[in-house]
């Protein structure tokens, strides 16, 4: 008989629905669990559907040869707000009794519901969180209200002014992220993408978290491709959102007779191939459509700099770690976690999400005319997802065989 444990990764997103940058962390994790642990685990994946299925059906295919289970989700106003769907529970609770998995380990959940969470707790089998955004303590998963506000540290005070999404009261606010927070108290562990966010979530009352940072893949990075120009290419890739500061980043090169700069910036709504230019000022832009994961090294030959000013507290921050390890010079927010493995200086700057902030150092850039280097010695220090997988290993192996685990 197998002594092989069973491990239930639940995302809200999975390949090849792979959407957003947490489902890229997962799908690293997945990988790497399933080809260097495989005589230890065997896993098996519960997701959503980003598409058409009926509400609350399941079907299922083989991915890398492990079983996923796609539920189809109820599309409604504020569906990523909403805390629970209790048919989703009972369809996860079909899943646990067929499947029995020893632990169920979940990512983002938003669209499939607490009542996973609780269907997990009354089978009573051990689960752990990987922390991504803030979905569990905040209305807003990226801490920015629908005016824009953004609550830098969460909710640490629960009774102070909110400004709560449209059509949700101040109680079912305060509702929903005491329930939410609940859950998290009875992980067996909470894993947090970066230390700048683990303070956000102790600061709002979730003090049973570990750090446990996402690491990025090992690649052969490409030289850089843009010996067509004698321009900088200063670079935005993470989407075109408010949150993630494109704003800023397009008024920033719009606001000086720039020589020697050029923008490349990433269109997530729109298919791979597609391209066009424009004008901001004096400065010219290349728009592209969204990469595909296999081609991630032709994006980051393609540009000399990236600007990742995020106006919201990332929770992590992978371009920004890819960019590093490609030997592309980053201008990252100094909120949350974006920035914390830029080496001031060296690798980068950190500078405040504020437009004024970033024509200072695009206006250096344009001064020095040649695209700043990145040391050898810095681009190898950038964490691996190898140590993170490790790291999970090692929690599974406690709650398994010693009992729970909430700290190193």
């Amino acid at each position: 008989m197998s002594t092989k444990k069973k491990i239930a990764l639940v995302n809200v997103f999975f390949a090849p629905q792979s959407i957003g940058g947490a489902t890229r962390v997962l799908m690293d994790n997945f990988d790497l669990l399933r080809k260097g642990y495989a005589e230890d685990y065997d896993l098996v994946v519960f997701t959503s559907d980003h598409g058409s299925q009926k509400p609350h059906t399941l079907t299922t295919y083989l991915h890398e040869g492990v079983r996923v289970y796609r539920a189809g989700i109820v599309y409604r106003i504020n569906m990523d707000w909403n805390p629970h769907d209790p048919v989703m529970g009972e369809l996860f609770s079909k899943f646990l009794e067929l499947e029995k998995p020893d632990i169920v380990h979940f990512h983002c959940i938003q669209r499939l519901g607490s009542g996973i969470v609780e269907a997990t707790i009354a089978m009573s089998i051990p689960y752990i969180v990987t922390i991504h955004d803030a979905w569990w303590i905040s209305d807003y998963q990226f801490l920015m209200d629908r005016e824009s506000n953004v609550y830098q540290d969460g909710h640490p005070d629960v009774f102070a002014p909110l400004l709560t999404p449209e059509g949700v009261s101040t109680q079912e606010s305060l509702n929903r992220r005491t329930h939410l927070k609940s859950l998290l108290s009875k992980a067996s562990s909470v894993q947090v993408v970066s230390q700048a966010f683990e303070q956000i979530y102790n600061h709002n009352g979730v003090i049973n978290t570990v750090p446990n940072p996402n690491g990025i893949n090992s690649r052969e990075w490409k030289k850089r491709a843009t010996s067509y120009t004698n321009k900088i290419c200063i670079a935005h890739i993470g989407g075109m959102a408010e949150h993630k500061g494109y704003h800023i980043f397009k008024q920033a090169l719009l606001a000086l007779p720039y020589k020697n700069l050029e923008a490349l910036v990433v269109d997530h709504s729109v298919p791979s191939n597609h391209v066009a230019k424009d004008m901001w000022g004096t400065v010219p832009v290349k728009y592209i459509g969204k990469v595909p994961q296999e081609k991630i090294e032709d994006l980051y030959a393609q540009m000399d700099v990236l600007v990742a000013v995020s106006i919201w507290p990332e929770s992590f921050g992978l371009v920004t770690r890819e960019a590093t390890a490609a030997g592309v010079w980053v201008i990252a927010s100094n909120i949350g976690g974006i920035g914390e493995d830029i080496v001031q200086g060296v690798t980068g700057v950190v500078i405040p999400p504020a437009l004024n902030a970033l024509i200072e150092v695009c206006h250096q850039l344009d001064q020095l005319g040649t695209p700043p280097k990145v040391p050898k010695h810095a681009k190898e220090q950038i964490r691996t997802v190898r140590i993170q997988v490790d790291k999970v290993v090692e929690t599974y192996d406690q709650i398994l065989h010693g009992g729970e685990t909430t700290g190193d």
